[in-house]
């Protein structure tokens, strides 16, 4: 049987089991650099009840509401004697004054917003793959790229509704009653839409994101499998670095327009009508293409090894726990 029969005849609960695995695993890694940056941008400005901030866990990008700013202090908001002067020293002082626990208080948050989404993605992707016609050994690129692709659109518009229900929840002290009242007006007033606001946008990052990624990541990977030898596992790891970087740097720019759209939610100061190629055609004008490219470091080095992480713990359990199941 060869290797790629044993991939396709994984079941789909074993891909949902070593998708939730790999996502625990990516957050238990991810979570400390995620708290550190939260808490140097909130330490000039204290986030208060209702404010919104960007919580990035390298699985993806959730808005998260502030929804409680009296003791005790949330994770987000705590002050410790002192400035962080970046992320080393506030991940010194951090651990020194409140433990080295306090660097994975975010993780709860991480879990509930992250795992149905990667769950549903890379569980969706699999079977797509598989159902048409993937080929290790004689391999078609357009198959992980459209994969990939349906795969996200799939998992960004189950989940939009979820999340937006989950941040409504947070962001004030509402009964389930007053909640499903507050929806339902919405809906009668803007339609059904009202539950996939920030879709668009969404979709512009995360789809060429990956339908890039998917296909770069196949090829590298059957690539150093064949030229080194190397363990499916190990080539997994270096094949997803390698191609989250790649594709984080192609999508960027809309990560960007993304952003400043979330970080300026419920301002004027920017059109939500406004089209995202519009917005990218306005900061070209007035500021050069680096514009485009603000906070790509420290993102590629939050995506590149979640990516890594994940895939790799994903492809451990196919070949070494499930494979033998089957």
């Amino acid at each position: 049987m060869s290797l790629n029969e044993n991939e396709c005849l994984i079941f789909p609960v074993q891909r949902i089991i070593s998708t939730s695995i790999a996502a625990m695993s990516t957050a238990l890694f991810m979570t400390p650099f995620d708290v550190v940056r939260i808490r140097l941008q909130s330490q000039n400005h204290q986030f208060v009840k209702g404010d919104c901030f960007v919580f990035r866990n390298g699985l993806g990008d959730y808005i998260c509401t502030c929804f409680n700013g009296h003791e005790p202090v949330p994770w987000y908001n705590r002050s410790i004697p002192g400035r962080y002067n970046g992320t080393i020293d506030a991940l010194l002082k951090i651990t020194r004054n409140e433990g080295i626990r306090s660097l994975w208080s975010g993780l709860p948050p991480t879990l509930v917003m992250s795992l149905p989404n990667t769950i549903i993605y890379f569980t969706t992707y699999e079977q797509l793959k598989c159902f048409m016609g993937y080929e290790r050994n004689n391999l078609n690129l357009i198959i992980p790229g459209i994969s990939g692709g349906l795969a996200r659109i799939l998992a960004v518009v189950v989940t939009s509704p979820i999340e937006l229900i989950r941040t409504k929840k947070m962001s004030a002290k509402l009964s389930y009653t007053d909640l499903h009242n507050i929806l339902r007006e919405s809906i009668q007033s803007n339609g059904l839409r009202t539950l996939w606001r920030g879709l668009i946008p969404t979709l512009w990052r995360d789809l060429p994101f990956s339908i890039f990624y998917w296909s770069v990541y196949e090829r590298l990977k059957l690539s150093i499998m064949k030229q080194f030898s190397t363990t499916a596992t190990l080539a997994a790891f270096y094949s997803g670095a390698t191609a989250g970087a790649l594709a984080t740097i192609f999508t960027h720019p809309f990560d960007t327009i993304k952003s400043i759209r979330q970080v300026q939610l419920g301002s004027n100061q920017v059109q939500s009508t406004e089209r995202t190629l519009h917005l990218l055609y306005y900061m070209f004008k007035e500021q050069g293409i680096h514009s485009w490219y603000k906070g790509l470091v420290p993102r590629l080095i939050k995506v590149s090894p979640a990516c890594a992480i994940m895939i790799s713990t994903i492809e451990f359990f196919r070949q070494n726990v499930f494979k033998q199941t089957n």
